[in-house]
């Protein structure tokens, strides 16, 4: 039987794109939500750091005279009324597209996204935070900033290209090889995820090709148990110099998820990992799940 004990609802927490030039990720996570039955929160978040000395451009009865600076008290109402209607627009075109009843709630506060996020945690057990992988310049200016989030954060982080569709997560890829003892708080993770009936590929990167072929084996076999009931497949790459084996293994095989194990590491090792999980994320335009 493909089934997981003890399975809980889950709530996906949205971070807010609307105020980047890309097509927002939302539409994505309502989607995702429907297909989960979860529960929806999405925060927008407005940072004082990007508000600084803002100039009134407009004329306004009740306001300001044009030129003049507002008060910092007015920039942030004007930025939560203007946040309010453009989340109440979004949300009544995606209704009908979804035509199912999502519980959503949304949040617009003022703060650092770190300290909200957290706080935000302390209050759901279980949930996932999506966010857009490309910066929209007012709550991120930069990938690097993103994934210092994804770092530092003690939780999973969803990363979705802009204007990528929502598809069922039939086909995951499962990088890196996870260390055994991690194997167990990873599948708690995926039991969201077990009404898809997922095949998950596990990429195992090697460099000497001769020492690998006698420990896949018992590598498959080890790894197949301790994932049970998924359905789990075990893919060597060979690296080679110069060549980007990993790329074209997932240009290949398509999946519809990417999922990375982030392991507690040196901070020379952290700053390199980040560096690749930025190429991937450019390179395959795929969602990607860190997993802590």
């Amino acid at each position: 039987m493909y089934s997981l004990k003890n399975s809980k609802t889950m709530k996906i927490i949205i971070i807010s794109d609307i105020k980047g030039e890309c097509e927002s990720v939302i539409p994505y996570g309502l989607h995702l939500a429907k297909s989960l039955e979860s529960e929806v929160d999405i925060v927008h978040i407005i940072d004082p750091r990007s508000l600084q000395g803002v100039q009134s451009v407009y004329s306004d009865s009740q306001t300001l005279s044009p030129g003049n600076k507002l008060s910092y008290t007015e920039i942030i109402e004007r930025e939560k009324k203007c946040a309010e209607i453009e989340l109440d627009k979004l949300l009544s075109s995606e209704a009908s597209r979804l035509n199912y009843p999502l519980k959503i709630e949304t949040f617009i506060e003022e703060g650092s996204i770190e300290k909200l996020i957290s706080q935000r945690i302390e209050l759901t057990k279980e949930f996932i935070l999506l966010m857009n992988s490309v910066p929209d310049n007012f709550v991120f200016s930069s990938k690097k900033e993103i994934l210092d989030i994804v770092y530092r954060l003690n939780t999973s982080s969803l990363l979705v290209s802009p204007g990528y569709k929502y598809k069922e997560f039939k086909k995951v890829v499962l990088l890196p090889l996870p260390k055994l003892k991690k194997i167990n708080k990873i599948k708690e993770r995926f039991k969201f995820f077990e009404k898809f009936h997922p095949v998950i590929s596990i990429v195992h990167l090697v460099k000497n090709k001769n020492k690998e072929k006698i420990k896949n084996g018992t590598l498959k076999r080890t790894l197949k148990e301790e994932f049970k009931p998924f359905d789990v497949q075990l893919n060597t790459i060979y690296q080679k110099k110069h060549k980007p084996c990993l790329n074209d293994f997932i240009k290949e095989n398509n999946p519809h998820l990417l999922v990375k194990v982030i392991h507690r590491e040196n901070i020379f090792k952290k700053m390199f990992h980040k560096n690749r999980d930025e190429l991937l994320i450019c390179f395959t335009g795929l969602p990607i799940l860190f997993l802590k």
